[in-house]
């Protein structure tokens, strides 16, 4: 299983154990209380998988998000039947139990009862699901977390197999979603582009953005890719595919009219928007057919953004999307209306491991995701911070997260005893007042809850 062990762990009891990837039998999951009880409880597991000796094949259970599991050789009812372990008789089939969670075991026979926060309450309705699936028995633990990996929509991440080798963690606002055409994303992916990505992005730089994408709405912007309202965004509008860039302080936008009625809906395409400084053009391309291009008007160059790169919204408006999205790939050149299409084939004119390829997203190459936070920032990204100002770093450990929030909440209550240095005060007015308030802090918050794009 992955999740807490090597031993049992309850709901307020998870100190004794670590995440992890971990194996035993089910006899050994059985521990014997002095009083027979509930027993080989397991937290916070993200896939569990027992097989039999005697079989090919095994069964892996795939969480969405966590659950509690337990396998034993009884039954709930044997346990509470008996009151020594002595009078029990294991049975020969194998009991997997599978659960939302289970209320702490407290200590009220010498103590205290267990906690509010370990306990469920019965006035409100719980939702947990999970799949079932056989696997052969022969998989390693490497392999059984490849196998979950790809049909867990919470907590995965996608692998980039472009240069950059980004990790995308999968979660808040996107899905990932399993069907017989391959995994997809819906909703919003934010892209780390504090990198090459990003720099390739902006300036007097040619690139593609490509998306092969179901659209399964009509709203009225249906945002596919972009950087924010001042760099460039691929959307589709009513009847119109529209690409654009802000460069020279102006908008520079390309409309293309295509039909959004029948055969767009519920059919993937392959939709890309390219900005080529060299000729100074912008082009629209859907399903390898060019339906749109326009001289940019200025050879100024893409505005830069601190936006994220995102996929399915604007990082900067929040308009989003309805659609699946099953790739999502970025080049530094603007390609050709040949080599475009082949990039859906096997043999691609840019492969992945390109020069020109910034971005290789295929939702079907899914890992775990990292335990390290992919909203910390990295060595490289603070060292770019103008005057070795941090934004949101009001504690100085080179970081930014919640406890900069508490921090800055700590010196507004109590200035006598929690006081910022210079520095640190630069680092916590994120909202640029000149003065550092809670407001401050919230926006910290909000930021690592996913609610802000950026502190910038």
């Amino acid at each position: 299983w992955y999740g807490n062990g090597p031993v049992e762990t309850f709901n307020d009891r998870k100190t004794n154990g670590r995440q992890g990837v971990w194996s035993s039998t089910v006899s050994e999951q059985f521990y014997p209380y002095l009083k027979a009880d509930d027993t080989g409880n397991l937290t916070d597991v993200k896939w569990i998988s027992v097989k039999d000796s005697k079989s090919d094949t095994g069964l892996l259970v795939a969480a969405e998000g966590t659950i509690e599991a337990s396998v034993l050789h009884f039954t709930p009812s044997d346990l509470q039947k008996v009151d020594h372990v002595f009078k029990l008789s294991p049975r020969k089939e194998t009991y997997l139990s599978l659960d939302y969670g289970s209320m702490g075991t407290g200590s009220a026979t010498c103590g205290q009862g267990t906690l509010p926060q370990y306990r469920l309450p019965s006035d409100r309705k719980y939702n947990w699901s999970y799949t079932l699936i056989p696997v052969d028995s022969s998989l390693n633990e490497k392999g059984l977390t490849d196998v979950a990996a790809k049909l867990r929509s919470d907590g995965v991440s996608v692998q980039d197999k472009s240069q950059n080798n980004i990790v995308v963690p999968v979660g808040g606002s996107s899905r990932l979603n399993t069907s017989a055409d391959g995994n997809s994303v819906s909703g919003a992916l934010s892209i780390p582009s504090g990198n090459d990505l990003g720099k390739s992005l902006s300036g007097k730089n040619s690139f593609t953005v490509e998306v092969n994408v179901v659209p399964t709405g009509t709203p009225q912007f249906n945002m596919l890719a972009g950087k924010g309202d001042y760099a460039f965004a691929l959307r589709v509008e009513k009847n119109s595919l529209v690409f654009f860039v802000h460069a020279g302080g102006e908008w520079r936008q390309l409309s293309a009219d295509m039909s959004t009625g029948d055969g767009w809906l519920g059919k993937k395409h392959q939709v890309a928007g390219i900005y080529d400084a060299e000729d100074n053009m912008l082009r629209v391309y859907c399903d390898g057919k060019m339906i749109g291009e326009k001289e940019v008007g200025t050879t100024s160059g893409v505005d830069p953004s601190g936006y994220d790169l995102t996929l399915g919204k604007c990082p900067e408006t929040g308009r989003s999307s309805e659609a699946d999205f099953y790739e999502f790939r970025v080049y530094s050149k603007a390609l050709t209306a040949d080599e475009l299409a082949s990039q859906n084939t096997d043999s691609p004119a840019y492969a992945p491991d390109s020069k020109y390829v910034q971005l290789w997203l295929d939702f079907d190459n899914v890992v775990e995701a990292s335990e390290e936070d992919p909203t910390e920032p990295s060595s490289e990204e603070e060292s770019t911070e103008p005057d070795d100002v941090l934004i949101g770093d009001a504690n100085e450990d080179g970081l930014v997260n919640m406890a900069d929030a508490v921090y800055i909440m700590q010196c507004a209550s109590n200035p006598d005893k929690y006081q910022l240095t210079e520095k640190g005060a630069k680092n916590a007015d994120v909202d640029g007042s000149g003065d550092v308030t809670n407001k401050d802090a919230l926006k910290i918050q909000q930021f690592k809850l996913g609610l802000l794009p950026s502190l910038e």
